[in-house]
């Protein structure tokens, strides 16, 4: 995948981040770094700045002394992800609950002595996802364990993580990448390194589905150059459409949640939902974010003032699903109450 094959291999190689990178940089230097919390749109540069600050800080031996922990795959599978899990398995008990096991693990890992190293890192990408026990107890992870690990902490939502963790970080915000022109040079690096002939189209049309995301961008670009026929064919803005359309099934997908919805087809919205959460893993801020994009797009098309504020009004659903989902121990139940409310709001006002 382009993603991994373009993935930033050291600090100088990471684009958009200017001055997180000089900050790092020091630190790398001395090699030490404080506790992190990194935070900032997604797709921004954050777990690509943790390898490659690994890299820097470890050499050979980076992959033994860092462990990744996507906590949006714990919250959603529990006992399940931590079971099948070969890192977890000294750890495992069926007669706990998957909290308590995901806090032992902790607290023995972080004890551990690091190889080759002084300290090693517990990774924690969507921080926002674990509960507030738990980020309690990592936080006495972080008193008692600074002799032997680091923790960093990634989120694109930083009030999801609590104070008590924020003030014992080093803060550091990474930039929208739409705000300068790294998205773009990106892009076109990558085309060029691929012999992808890309239009000024294509490139406009792949920034605005991107929304700033590189790791988006750089997927719709090999799936756009992938299926391209012929493939000397450059890439222009129709086939970065159809690309989306085809490949990028949440985002179609959060259409048909919405028109189902509001046509009271209650019956496919859930095993839509089902589809999303379950067979396809994908975490429940992730499809909000899908669905409020589908909103909009939605709202765009409707040139109508009125029509713009009962969609507006169907935002204010979507702000109490977002922060409930930070607490949220059931995905399904949140999604389904904000769509529960688009049934009745679109009888009330006859939406469609």
């Amino acid at each position: 995948m382009w993603t991994e094959k373009y993935r930033p291999k050291s600090l100088d190689e990471l684009v958009g981040q200017e001055e997180v990178v000089k900050r790092i940089k020091g630190f790398a230097k001395e090699k030490t770094i404080p506790n992190l919390l990194l935070w900032g749109p997604k797709g921004t540069g954050k777990t690509s700045l943790v390898y490659a600050l690994a890299k820097e800080l470890y050499g050979e031996f980076y992959d033994e002394n860092i462990m990744l922990i996507e906590t949006s795959d714990f919250m959603e599978q529990r006992k399940k992800w931590l079971k099948e899990d070969k890192r977890f398995k000294f750890f495992y008990d069926e007669q706990k609950s998957a909290i308590d096991i995901f806090k032992d693990m902790i607290r023995e890992y972080a004890a551990l002595s690091p190889i080759n190293a002084s300290f090693k890192v517990l990774f924690f990408s969507n921080a926002d996802f674990l509960p507030e026990n738990i980020q309690q107890a990592l936080r006495r992870v972080m008193e008692r364990s600074s002799k032997t690990s680091r923790l960093i902490f990634a989120t694109t939502k930083p009030a999801g993580v609590i104070p008590a963790i924020r003030s014992r970080c080093l803060n550091l915000h990474f930039t929208h990448l739409d705000k300068s022109d790294a998205l773009e040079t990106l892009i076109r690096s990558i085309a060029e390194g691929e012999g992808v002939k890309l239009t000024e189209g294509g490139l406009k049309t792949l920034k605005e589905y991107a929304r700033g995301d590189a790791g988006a961008a750089i997927n719709m670009l090999e799936a756009a150059a992938t299926t391209a026929s012929p493939a000397t064919k450059p890439i222009d803005a129709s086939r970065i459409e159809e690309v989306v359309r085809n490949a990028f099934f949440q985002r179609k997908k959060a259409e048909e949640l919405i028109d189902s919805a509001f046509a009271s087809r209650h019956k496919e919205v859930r095993a839509g939902l089902e589809f999303l959460v379950k067979e396809e893993r994908i975490g429940g801020k992730e499809i909000l974010v899908e669905i409020h994009e589908a909103l909009r797009r939605k709202m765009k098309a409707k040139m109508a003032i009125e029509e713009a504020q009962k969609f507006a009004r169907l935002v204010l659903y979507e702000g109490e699903a977002d922060f409930k989902l930070c607490n949220s121990l059931n995905t399904m139940i949140q999604l389904e109450e904000m769509i529960t409310h688009f049934f009745f709001f679109n009888k009330k006002e006859n939406l469609c």
